[in-house]
């Protein structure tokens, strides 16, 4: 018999990974449950409904962006080492097998302002990975307009994914352009 977590976890991989893959609105419950091996009931007895699930299923995906953001970090002392990691990070992903765009992005495109507690979690997110960049940077003058510089930059170059397949050498140009923000806002 599996453990409470167990089940939660499994239904949560199983969601997310359909998610990821097909949006939110053509993956029914009944999809879920099935991946995930449990009852629809026992979908609905975790998470409430739907809107429950996408939530808690953005909400520990926001959870591992800050983990993985914050340990390719940590390893670096100078702020344009952290940025690099930060970028680098992102480039990455993009190239991974299971990308698909960004989960946070077609939540706000699918939900809009229809479901606040799904559209909050969207704008925590950003929210954290730009604190992450501006906590890099540092408290110059200029740190809070450079962290937003680059999180359009980085929220530009997840959207130009999310149409064009990159390439490993994708990106030079912007990555040369934020390294020129950094550059200005460490003066």
């Amino acid at each position: 018999m599996k453990q409470k977590l167990d089940i939660r976890e499994s239904i949560l991989n199983a969601a997310e990974s359909l998610f990821n893959e097909n949006g939110y609105f053509p993956v029914s419950l009944e999809s879920v449950a099935e991946s995930a091996d449990v009852s629809k009931r026992t979908l609905y007895k975790y998470f409430g409904d739907k809107n429950g699930l996408v939530k808690e299923v953005l909400i520990r995906r926001d959870s591992y962006f800050n983990d993985a953001l914050t340990n390719v970090m940590a390893v670096f002392s100078e702020p344009k080492d952290k940025i690099n990691a930060i970028v680098s990070w992102h480039i990455r992903w993009f190239n991974s097998e299971h990308y698909r765009g960004c989960m946070f992005l077609r939540a706000q495109s699918e939900y809009r302002d229809r479901v606040p507690e799904i559209q909050k979690v969207v704008r925590e997110h950003k929210v954290n990975v730009k604190r992450l960049i501006l906590d890099s940077l540092g408290q110059g003058e200029t740190a809070e307009e450079t962290a937003h510089m680059i999180m359009l930059l980085l929220e530009g170059m997840i959207t130009y994914t999310m149409i064009f397949t990159p390439k490993d050498d994708s990106f030079a140009v912007e990555k040369k352009y934020i390294f020129s923000l950094v550059d200005q806002a460490l003066m």
